[in-house]
């Protein structure tokens, strides 16, 4: 059965990188993307390189976005689906010890590249399509000092809640908000063992891809290790 091809943004972080493996293990075609070259360039060590293409770019403008879309499809001649795992750092600090400047480069880095993406790649999608956002559980409570990570995120949620409302037919677009810390290649000697893995993440997401009825609200949750593969009342 052919799975169709998965471009996955930000291929190069943690998160991104459990989503490009496990939709190789499971059969998809996976275009990889992202900013870094050298993030990039450590995929090519992961089985089922027949079957990967790596593209560099970004979604910082429409017109990247645009440009990015082009490179991908040109890969495997199309992409079916798409995954956004982008997620820039924050640097700990009390919020009105920030300026106005950083909130919005947050919010532009974090929110806005969503908006980009969803609107370069939703049209450009086929009829069956999903185009999946990776947000965090910071969009319901806040970290010491970091305070502007769940405003983004409870932002993210709204974008891609007023997504889906708007989208009354073709490609649907959906946000999984991942409730729990993420063991992945830059944390996993820390990790605690409870953390879902950047791996299971990626199954999560190709159970989604698979078998997006059960997965029909806009906003999904991954909360733990055990429901993994399932829908939030299946867990």
């Amino acid at each position: 059965m052919d799975k169709g091809t998965l471009l996955v943004v930000g291929a190069g972080g943690d998160v991104g990188r459990g989503i490009v493996t496990a939709a190789l293990q499971s059969g998809h075609r996976v275009v990889a993307a992202g900013r870094d070259a050298v993030r990039l360039a450590g995929l090519r060590s992961l089985a089922g390189l027949d079957r990967l293409a790596l593209v560099q770019g970004d979604l910082a403008s429409e017109a990247g976005a645009l440009e990015l879309w082009d490179r991908a499809s040109a890969a495997f001649g199309e992409v079916t689906d798409a995954v956004i795992s982008v997620n820039a750092p924050d640097a700990m600090r009390p919020l009105l010890a920030r300026s106005a400047e950083d909130i919005a480069q947050g919010l532009a880095d974090n929110v806005v590249t969503h908006f980009t993406a969803a609107k370069a790649f939703l049209p450009r999608l086929p009829e069956a399509g999903l185009l999946i956002g990776i947000g965090g559980g910071t969009a319901d409570f806040i970290f010491p000092r970091m305070a502007p990570v769940s405003m983004g995120q409870a932002a993210l949620r709204m974008l891609y809640r007023g997504l889906a409302k708007e989208a009354k037919t073709g490609a649907q677009p959906r946000e999984l908000i991942i409730v729990s810390m993420v063991a992945g290649a830059s944390n996993r000697d820390t990790a605690q063992p409870d953390w879902v893995t950047d791996l299971e993440v990626g199954t999560h997401v190709c159970a989604i891809l698979d078998a997006p009825d059960k997965f029909a609200k806009p906003v999904l949750h991954l909360r733990s290790k055990a429901q993994v593969g399932l829908p939030e009342e299946g867990a």
